[in-house]
């Protein structure tokens, strides 16, 4: 949440410099000059104390967000009679929506951050309905600020939505309740074509293809803009060429959800020998993620004579769910292996398993978890991987970027019961840990003090590394890649893997 946010600023703060680039005049310049400075100020306190800010009461967040629209505006109206007419109408629009999304965000972050659900009726809500019209307007979708705003607006209907029982037993949910709600709220075809693109888009690029057949066939058969039915298109068929030439298989059934596993098998047996076995899952922040982003290094390690598999795991987003459903499903698939283990040629003590994110807290509860199992589940098959690889993984649900996670439940320690930082136990298997000191998104203090409590208890096989200067995304930053690469690959020799 807190990233999200600070993205979003320093885009707004990008397209100042952008502007800033091309000057037109000194009135332009001297404009951009004294925004940025007043932007700055804002950005250093609201920012790093969102949380609080968030927690305010509605009337004095809005007086706070209010207060500062009015400091943008005020610097705009210094510098108008400089300024071209086209551009002031330009940059009023920027302003309003910038300050609306922050506005639209707060009853569903302040029920994150305190619980408490603000109230039906007030000026937030006015300024949603005021703002409907706008939607409608395809001259708004070249504009950021609005795109951020209207994202924000469906995000809260579709919060509002999914509370009809009807989406409990569908896949893909937050993609059926937003594909419900476009046509409610917008008319106008070029924008109802442009929203339902970037929604369709997403969910596939994030989601992946899996049981979205009768969307996907709505927007091509409705979509009138051949740019946007050609990339969604195109992301399509991808996904669709990239579920073929492997095995598909369900490894558990819950409810009315089929969860896969997407298993590559090398091209020879070679029955006198068993394999090892390498099991990824993706990250997300258990909210999103398909095993489709690992298809490429499962077919890289099956061509090294490797088993390689993929998980499907229940996420927020299709199937509604919270982490402790993803703890159970990450348990579930390595059970599964060693049940199945016979019919792939799998060793089922050379198991590895790997996750990026929020993957690599599901590879980690996968052993260290006791208290969450399916129901369904075969109890005498070992959920415990024998070998770990954690890349940015998460160790703690306790903190402030895990409060959505809290925000429903009655008893907030539950998240305890899945954070590795409190089930520390003497019995970790061989376990590679990657970190970046800089990781905004999960602090390198929580994989820092996991690592100091598990060895304090007696664990003599965990590899913790440190990529200096790194942040969250270290698996494909470019500066960081190639040597995370080579620690996994060092640390899979040393086991003689």
């Amino acid at each position: 949440m807190k990233l999200k946010f600070v993205l979003i600023f320093l885009l707004f703060l990008n397209q100042i410099k952008a502007q800033q680039r091309n000057p037109q005049d000194s009135g332009r310049q001297n404009y951009f000059s004294e925004l940025k400075t007043a932007g700055k100020l804002f950005a250093d306190d609201f920012y790093p104390n969102y949380a609080k800010f968030y927690a305010l009461t509605e009337k004095k967040f809005v007086i706070k967000i209010d207060s500062v629209r009015e400091g943008f505006n005020a610097i705009l109206n210094k510098f108008e009679h400089a300024l071209a007419p086209d551009f002031v109408s330009v940059q009023r629009s920027e302003i309003k929506y910038y300050f609306d999304k922050l506005l639209i965000d707060y009853p569903l972050t302040h029920y994150i951050y305190t619980g408490k659900k603000s109230k039906k009726k007030s000026s937030i809500h006015e300024i949603m309905k005021g703002n409907l019209i706008a939607l409608n307007k395809p001259e708004l979708l070249g504009n950021s600020d609005y795109f951020n705003y209207v994202k924000s607006f469906f995000s809260y209907e579709t919060h509002i939505e999914l509370k009809h029982p009807i989406y409990r037993s569908l896949d893909n949910q937050h993609l059926n309740a937003v594909w419900k709600l476009i046509p409610q709220f917008i008319s106008n075809p070029k924008c109802q074509d442009f929203w339902k693109a970037e929604y369709l888009y997403n969910h596939i690029d994030n989601n992946g293809i899996k049981n979205i057949q009768s969307i996907y066939e709505d927007f091509i058969s409705t979509c009138e803009d051949s740019v946007l039915l050609k990339k969604v298109a195109d992301v399509y068929s991808e996904d669709f060429e990239g579920r073929r030439g492997h095995l598909i298989k369900t490894y558990k059934t819950v409810g009315d959800f089929d969860l896969d596993m997407h298993i590559f098998l090398p091209e020879s047996l070679m029955k006198d020998k068993k394999r090892q076995v390498i099991v990824y899952f993706h990250g997300g922040s258990w909210s999103e993620g398909k095993p489709d982003w690992f298809f490429s290094a499962c077919e890289s390690y099956a061509k090294k004579g490797w088993v390689a598999c993929a998980v499907e795991y229940r996420t927020y987003g299709r199937h509604g769910t919270l982490p402790f459903a993803s703890v159970m499903d990450a348990k579930s698939a390595i059970r599964w292996l060693r049940k199945h283990s016979m019919e792939y040629n799998i060793d089922p003590d050379k198991i590895v398993a790997s996750g990026n994110s929020a993957g690599g807290h599901l590879v980690l509860c996968a052993a260290l978890a006791d208290k969450w199992n399916e129901k369904t589940d075969d109890l005498k098959f070992s959920p415990v991987p024998n070998v770990l690889m954690i890349n940015s993984g998460v160790y703690d649900l306790t903190d402030q970027n895990t409060a959505w996670i809290r925000k429903d439940l009655k008893n907030k320690d539950l998240v305890r019961e899945i954070s590795p930082n409190y089930l520390v136990k003497k019995t970790m298997p061989p376990t590679l840990i990657i970190h970046g000191s800089e990781d905004r998104n999960v602090p390198y203090s929580t994989a820092q003090k996991f690592v100091e409590e598990m060895t304090k208890a007696g664990n003599t096989t965990i590899d913790f590394h440190t990529l200096k200067g790194a942040e969250h995304f270290i698996w494909f930053d470019p500066k960081y890649s190639s040597e995370v690469s080579k620690l996994r690959t060092e640390f899979l020799n040393r086991l003689e893997y």
